[in-house]
């Protein structure tokens, strides 16, 4: 008897196939390398994606590409000696100028008003 139910990772290239038809078509080329990356990297979850085994493979697809960019992200961080996290939850209030409309007029230029009906 063979199988029944694919496996995930027969899954996932059905996935990136399906994804190429039609979504991989509307890329540019250097798009389409880093999709194609993307979907690769997913292979180096399929161990865990087997062991959930979703009723979709997309989302166990999706939560591996973004568990994928979440690593990848620490280690930029740990190689630049930053850390975005408490950059991102700092409870400091935001600078803020002194005209609020600083941006809206630039410095030396007088507003514009409109002709009066």
């Amino acid at each position: 008897m063979g199988r029944t139910i694919a496996t995930f990772r027969e899954l996932v290239e059905q996935e990136l196939q399906s994804w190429e038809r039609v979504f991989g078509r509307a890329l540019r080329r250097e798009e389409r390398a880093c999709f194609a990356a993307m979907f690769n990297r997913v292979r180096l979850y399929i161990q865990a994606c087997t062991y959930e085994f979703p009723v979709h493979a997309m989302d166990a697809i999706n939560v591996t590409v973004g568990l994928d960019h979440e690593i990848r992200l620490r280690a930029m961080e740990a190689r630049l000696g930053i850390n975005l996290e408490t950059q991102w939850m700092d409870s400091r209030p935001l600078s803020v100028s002194r005209r609020n409309d600083a941006v809206a007029d630039p410095a030396g230029r007088e507003p514009e008003t409109p002709p009066a009906d």
